[in-house]
């Protein structure tokens, strides 16, 4: 029950910082920016409880990937088909998170985390799942900046938001 409440518990953080995120993309833009980003970029990473996690969008199809590891898993390539303290999904399979004893993910499937900085990371992914129509495959990466939960509370903070 507590893994459950736990996994939930870390991909409503994820959601509310996407959230954030996008309330500061809408809302602190302006023309201006000498990079048009300011700082913020739309990959989204956090450590909470000893733990890693990524919000991953690819490109602009609407669809992102997230995955949440233990930080004892940084920089190793974890099966997703074997048992371990992760989770992963994404909206192009269904949402998740899921965890080894759903056994959604097929053979072939992992993940790769690791903080490069203090605001970087190298991530790279390849999920194999089943659905109706047959096997699926989706693969990325990526190497570079991230934004983090305080560039967003600080971003905020300086278009003269605050917390009521």
């Amino acid at each position: 029950m507590r893994k459950s409440i736990q996994k939930w518990a870390y991909a409503l953080v994820t959601c509310a910082f996407a959230l954030a995120l996008c309330v500061s993309f809408s809302a602190c833009s302006s023309d201006d920016d000498s990079n048009g980003t300011d700082g913020i970029v739309p990959v989204l990473f956090s450590e909470f409880d000893g733990h890693y996690s990524v919000l991953y969008p690819l490109g602009l199809t609407n669809e992102s990937v997230f995955v949440n590891i233990s930080e004892t898993l940084a920089g190793q390539q974890i099966d997703l088909t074997k048992p371990g303290d992760w989770s992963a999904g994404g909206s192009f399979v269904g949402g998740g998170p899921y965890e080894y004893d759903e056994h959604f993910f097929q053979n072939g499937s992992y993940v790769y985390l690791r903080k490069t900085g203090d605001h970087e990371i190298e991530f790279r992914f390849k999920y194999v799942w089943k659905d109706k129509s047959g096997i699926k495959t989706k693969e990325g990466s990526y190497k570079g900046k991230v934004t983090i939960q305080k560039d967003i509370i600080d971003k905020l903070h300086q278009q003269g938001y605050t917390a009521n």
